[in-house]
């Protein structure tokens, strides 16, 4: 029982651990989590895929660790074809720094900064943590277009 409990406790770990790592892979995309959720889905379904030819062959399938691999691999490539793919023409834009904070990834600290260009707010990453900006600063960014239609956004740092 002890141990069925430890089993399920590492795994919920896992799982939300991957899910913060995804979300940080997408977090300069507008998309409100939809490639998150789709690149999830899309190595689930094809771990479930695979599961079922290795039961057909007779092969022993490990699926926690195949949905793992499997995740991410499908993670990278929804990225790739998102960033590499994207629109080459780009429009300026500035965003206010609405406020900043701090996230815990695995065991260490993301820093982010939460910016409104006046019609959406979102968290960005991307910044040089030595040189924050403050509550009411201006950046001025890049928006391009993805391959999959959300909008990347740029800022260099000050």
């Amino acid at each position: 029982m002890i141990k069925n409990l430890l089993i399920a406790i590492i795994v919920a770990g896992w799982i939300i651990a991957s899910i913060q790592v995804i979300r940080s892979v997408f977090s300069n995309t507008l998309d409100h989590g939809i490639l998150t959720i789709a690149s999830i889905a899309i190595g689930l379904l094809l771990t479930t895929g695979l599961k079922l030819l290795f039961s057909k062959a007779k092969v022993a399938f490990n699926w926690p660790m195949a949905a793992f691999f499997v995740v991410f691999l499908s993670t990278a490539c929804v990225a790739l074809l998102n960033y590499q793919l994207a629109s080459p023409s780009y429009q300026k834009k500035e965003f206010v720094v609405k406020g900043s904070g701090e996230r815990v990834l695995r065991y260490d600290l993301m820093e982010y900064v939460l910016l409104t260009d006046g019609a959406r707010s979102f968290k960005y990453t991307g910044l040089d943590n030595q040189k924050r900006p403050q509550a009411g600063d201006v950046l001025e960014g890049t928006v391009r277009k993805g391959f999959f239609g959300f909008d990347i956004v740029e800022i260099a740092d000050r």
